[in-house]
């Protein structure tokens, strides 16, 4: 929503209207310190892993561990998961989702 150009990055324009738009209470003069803050690598851009892990909290241990066992699930033993696999899992029962029925989503 808040990419307007589609880049898949965020400028600090972009930033800027999102932290408006959002009202999340960041005065004008602190929005490009924030985007400093947010922007790990200095290129300029916020890139969606470098926000996602600045407004994130780290992953408790407990949750850490079930993010692993329904990875194992998942990939059966891989170390690399593909949406085939994820269909095999789900995709028997994706009609049956919610959304699906209610046209939402496609199955």
């Amino acid at each position: 929503m808040m990419d307007d150009d589609g880049s898949q990055t965020l400028s600090m324009p972009e930033f800027g209207k999102a932290c408006k738009d959002f009202k999340i209470g960041v005065s004008e003069e602190n929005v490009p310190i924030l985007f400093s803050l947010f922007d790990k690598n200095g290129d300029g851009t916020l890139q969606y892993d470098e926000f996602i892990g600045a407004v994130r909290a780290p992953l408790s241990m407990q949750r850490a561990a079930l993010v692993d066992q329904a990875f194992e699930l998942l990939s059966g033993g891989s170390s690399e998961l593909d949406f085939e696999e994820i269909k095999k899992v789900y995709g028997q029962n994706a009609g049956r989702h919610p959304d699906v029925i209610q046209g939402r989503r496609t199955e």
